[in-house]
């Protein structure tokens, strides 16, 4: 099967490409810089470089795509929320999106399905219960985003064309967020955030891929899918499991006005969690290798440290 990735070089794009190269897939990564891609990823993926403007009409190799993965956007959590990163956040999501979309409804490409990326933000702030996915999309800008990212994927769903979203949690891995948060640990310095009762939903990378790599196998699968791991836990355990693994206390709670002095209304994705439950994925079957907290940040944190 031919799978083109958007967003192919990120933490998560590289390692689906190692998961479905290894899985016996062929694998494109549409990128605007081919060179670059081509020395992060190695020469079993064929590079299609796209200017993220010009019609996707103009690149004939996407008409071998079966499956196309959209994980693009602009960074939610390297700058404060200004007014125009905010609208950067949402347009950079719309873009990438949207010509996906004219493309398969033009029939200028014809995958048998369309994954897009999303998030657990989708829900909003919710209290301790689990939220499975016919809950309603939240009322806060990263809720606002997810929703409108999502609508603009579900244009793209056909007799032809199914296509799902996926409302991904904290990725567990030896990049991204993980490795922000293990940081103020390894200085002795470790805590919760805020009050530490927020739900802090989790997935460790390996079973991220391999939950993608299950979607794209089972055609029964369509529509939103909490990429949550079994069991979401209190960012005060989180933190307090984190230390463990570590070797570190965590002792230090950070007041959630110092967050919002130095983050601004980012803190709000923080403070704030969800309490996400993957009921559709494994109402379909699908087993997570990782499906507790402490197994999962062992495997991660020992890829961070090289043990």
């Amino acid at each position: 099967m031919n799978v083109a990735i958007f967003g192919g070089t990120g933490f998560v794009g590289r390692n689906l490409t190692r998961e479905l190269l290894a899985n016996g897939y062929q694998v494109f990564v549409v990128t605007r810089n081919r060179q670059n891609a081509a020395d992060s990823l190695g020469n079993k993926v064929r590079i299609i470089e796209w200017d993220n403007i010009s019609p996707l009409s103009s690149i004939c190799e996407l008409r071998e795509i079966d499956a196309v993965i959209n994980l693009t956007g602009e960074s939610i959590g390297s700058r404060r929320w200004s007014n125009s990163v905010k609208r950067e956040i949402l347009a950079s999501r719309l873009r990438t999106t949207g010509a996906i979309v004219s493309a398969i409804n033009n029939r200028v490409i014809q995958p048998q399905m369309l994954i897009n990326a999303s998030a657990v933000g989708y829900y909003g702030p919710c209290q301790d219960v689990g939220i499975t996915e016919s809950a309603a999309a939240g009322q806060d800008f990263l809720a606002q985003v997810c929703r409108d990212w999502e609508n603009e994927a579900y244009k793209a769903q056909s007799d032809l064309t199914r296509a799902i979203t996926i409302r991904i949690g904290v990725v567990l891995g030896n990049e991204g967020a993980l490795n922000r948060m293990a940081m103020p640990f390894k200085f002795y310095l470790g805590g919760p955030l805020g009050t530490g009762n927020q739900w802090l939903s989790w997935i460790h990378i390996q079973d991220l891929t391999s939950m993608i790599r299950f979607i794209i196998e089972h055609q029964e699968l369509t529509g939103p899918i909490n990429a949550t791991a079994p069991e979401s836990v209190r960012m005060r355990d989180f933190c307090k499991v984190l230390g463990e693994v570590l070797k570190r206390p965590s002792w230090v709670p950070v007041p959630e006005f110092l967050l919002k002095v130095a983050l601004g209304q980012m803190a709000e994705m923080l403070l704030h969690g969800q309490r996400a439950v993957p009921e559709k994925i494994l109402g379909a079957g699908f087993d997570f290798r990782f499906p507790e907290l402490r197994s999962a940040l062992e495997d991660a944190l020992g890829n961070l440290t090289g043990g």
